[in-house]
């Protein structure tokens, strides 16, 4: 009987006594973990992993670009000639640790005995891997800003901190920042946000719609669906059903760490008492601090006329309050829940690139009663062709 993918990483990979002797996975067991982190992810299907060893990564990019034909008279050379576009995608690669610990006492009267480290170890590479999804999705170099709780077992219930994980790369929404934007303006989700999303994609790129996917949230797919099963026609009931209809032909794919309302962080300078516009309308859930917030939970600034800022949350601005702490002039962070987004884009047009220079390294500590952990290894992320990406934001939500 065929051993499955995931039972060969646990058994060759990802147990107590299988860790490398220095603690570095050989080559062969360092695919099989990445095959595993990949499989464990929507990215299985949809984006292209590269592997590598060395600090940076450089992809090269061919392509014609312009008009190759040129007119052809009887024995005569044309006179021109066409060449080669070429180009380079880097990747600069960030180093990133899951450090975690097994008591003696537990793994002594748990009821799977010596067997549980093999399990946890394995239930710290699956999380992993949706840690590192979250990453290549939401991440931002900027740092949002998080309650020191939501990040750490017995952090500041009140004081905001910067999420120094989500700031080693920026994901895919804040990359598509620089691509083609749709402004759907609280348009509802329907054919219509779809249609101009395919309209905005420049031609060349939509030729081959098999190639195109739409990447959107569970949540907002699942809105779609709802509009479509209302249909007193066939496709309704087909929707209701459970069909699957990817809007214009093109397949919908639902990243299930793709949040329905995507958290976006801008740095915003206040001047005077002049409103600043946001990237998006309609926000929510909003955190304003210093831009210099770091690893020290600190009090948000507080909201409302007489206080520090006054927010326009429907239009999406923000404007500095001259009775309150925040100076002309400064700079700060605003962390926010926008409206639910949409990415149209060709299928492995992400790019996720993986250390193979992995670690799963074991230690002692007698004096704890603990076997210590630490799974290693690089990661950056990337498009290969930012161009060929359609962006939707500002997407309304009723029926």
């Amino acid at each position: 009987m065929a051993i499955s993918n995931e039972e060969l990483v646990e058994k060759a990979v990802v147990t107590a006594d299988a860790l490398a002797s220095a603690g570095k996975l050989n080559p062969a067991q360092s695919d099989r973990f990445i095959d595993f982190v990949v499989d464990e992810t929507v990215l299985k299907d949809n984006a292209r992993v590269v592997r590598f060893r060395n600090e940076t990564l450089e992809i090269d990019k061919i392509g014609i670009g312009k008009r190759a034909a040129v007119p052809k008279a009887e024995a005569t050379d044309p006179g021109v000639r066409r060449g080669l576009s070429t180009s380079k995608i880097t990747l600069q690669p960030s180093e990133i640790m899951v450090p975690f610990e097994i008591g003696d006492t537990f793994r002594e009267i748990n009821i799977e005995g010596d067997s549980v480290e093999d399990h946890i170890i394995s239930m710290f590479a699956k999380q992993l891997a949706n840690d590192l999804e979250e990453l290549y999705i939401t991440g931002d170099k900027l740092g949002p800003a998080a309650l020191e709780a939501d990040l750490i077992d017995g952090g500041s219930a009140t004081g905001y901190v910067k999420d120094s994980y989500l700031a080693l790369q920026d994901g895919w929404q804040k990359l598509a920042n620089g691509a083609n934007i749709v402004d759907a303006q609280g348009q509802n989700i329907g054919l219509g946000v779809f249609s101009k999303m395919i309209r905005q994609m420049p031609t060349k790129f939509r030729r081959n719609k098999g190639q195109l996917r739409w990447f959107l949230s569970p949540d907002l797919w699942q809105l779609y669906m709802e509009k479509l099963s209302t249909r007193a026609t066939s496709l309704g009931d087909s929707a209701a059903g459970g069909g699957s209809h990817g809007p214009f032909g093109i397949q919908a794919v639902p990243v299930p760490l793709w949040e329905f309302e995507p958290p976006v962080v801008e740095h915003v300078q206040l001047t005077g008492t002049t409103a600043v516009a946001l990237r998006n309308s309609n926000v929510k859930n909003v955190v304003v601090t210093p831009s210099t917030l770091a690893g020290t939970p600190t009090t948000p600034f507080v909201e409302g006329a007489g206080n520090d800022y006054v927010l326009d949350a429907a239009a999406g601005t923000i404007a500095r309050d001259a009775a309150g702490a925040i100076g002309s002039g400064e700079t700060v962070k605003v962390t926010y829940s926008s409206p639910p987004q949409i990415m149209l884009t060709h299928m492995n047009n992400f790019v996720v690139g993986i250390g193979r220079d992995i670690r799963i390294e074991k230690d002692r500590d007698i004096f704890k009663g603990v076997n210590q952990y630490a799974i290693t290894s690089k990661v950056a992320v990337e498009y290969e062709e930012l161009t060929a990406i359609v962006k939707a934001r500002n997407i309304g939500t009723g029926v």
